[in-house]
């Protein structure tokens, strides 16, 4: 005699599913997370006595600190003076960097011999021209803005070259079939083809100009959020210190993310083309 055993009985067509899918976790949720849990180790650290409150501070004084900067003229105004320099070096060396590159990447016979050179000027960084630039421009704008601007001018030009070699080549084909001259091969299908690339290009750009700015500011110039910083420093009050530097990593934020947004606004065939290479 054999036994046989019974089937499940099957889920009828109407019947709810019990298998339930979890919800992903919301990205914000996982960053608040991560922040008040930085937090918590941070202000157990000053209480157990692992760390002396006089080089770090508890993160409630910090915060408290951060607001009354926020509400500090004299803050604010160095703040300004900070995003004008980032603002000019990024505008200056995009106006430069975008349609040499286009040029570099659409020529050939530019292309091999640039890429050695570009190659070779990005490896040096921009802060050991330093003392160069002190001595040409002194302590002042000048000094931050010609900085920053060699030190984005590659990576805007390196994306503008590399965003036109990437460029479909039918389509060129057909371009120059219909009888268009270079210029508007460049302005209707390579300029449209490098943008997404032109744009990571900028939106880098940005956070190592951000970057370099603030270095020069902490290191010798006489205006901006780095000299605030420093100030404080000198004082021995590592409560604004920390709070200087919890509202540049927030300026930072609010940087890349707008120049992201703006991407996403911009160029919504980036997107797309991203999406349908995954």
């Amino acid at each position: 005699m054999t036994t046989t055993e019974a089937a499940p009985p099957a889920l009828s067509a109407g019947a709810p599913s019990t298998v339930r899918r979890r919800r992903p976790v919301p990205d914000w949720v996982l960053s608040v997370a991560g922040a008040v849990t930085m937090l918590v180790v941070w202000d157990l650290a000053v209480r157990t006595g692992a760390v002396s409150d006089d080089s770090l501070p508890y993160p409630a004084d910090m915060l408290a600190r951060a607001g009354e900067l926020l509400v500090d003229p004299e803050f604010l105004t160095q703040t300004g003076h900070t995003l004008w320099a980032w603002f000019a070096s990024l505008a200056l060396a995009s106006v430069v960097a975008i349609p040499l590159g286009l040029l570099m990447g659409y020529f050939a016979t530019l292309y091999r011999p640039a890429s050695t050179v570009v190659h070779a000027g990005r490896s040096i960084p921009s802060t050991a021209f330093l003392p160069v630039a002190i001595l040409m421009f002194g302590l002042g704008f000048q000094m931050k803005l010609a900085l920053a601007i060699y030190a984005i001018f590659w990576p805007i030009l390196l994306n503008a070259m590399y965003g036109v070699r990437d460029a479909e080549p039918q389509m060129l084909t057909a371009g120059r079939s219909m009888g268009w001259n270079r210029f508007r091969l460049l302005t209707r299908i390579v300029l449209p083809s490098a943008a997404p690339s032109i744009a990571t290009g900028i939106r880098v750009a940005s956070s190592i100009a951000l970057i370099v700015v603030l270095s020069t500011e902490l290191l010798g110039a006489t205006t901006g959020i780095g000299t605030v910083i420093t100030t404080y420093q000198q004082a021995q009050r590592p409560d604004f210190v920390y709070a200087g530097i919890l509202l540049t990593g927030l300026l930072g934020v609010v940087v890349y993310y707008a120049f992201t947004f703006a991407e996403r606004a911009l160029l919504p065939w980036a997107n797309a083309q991203r999406g349908g290479s995954r």
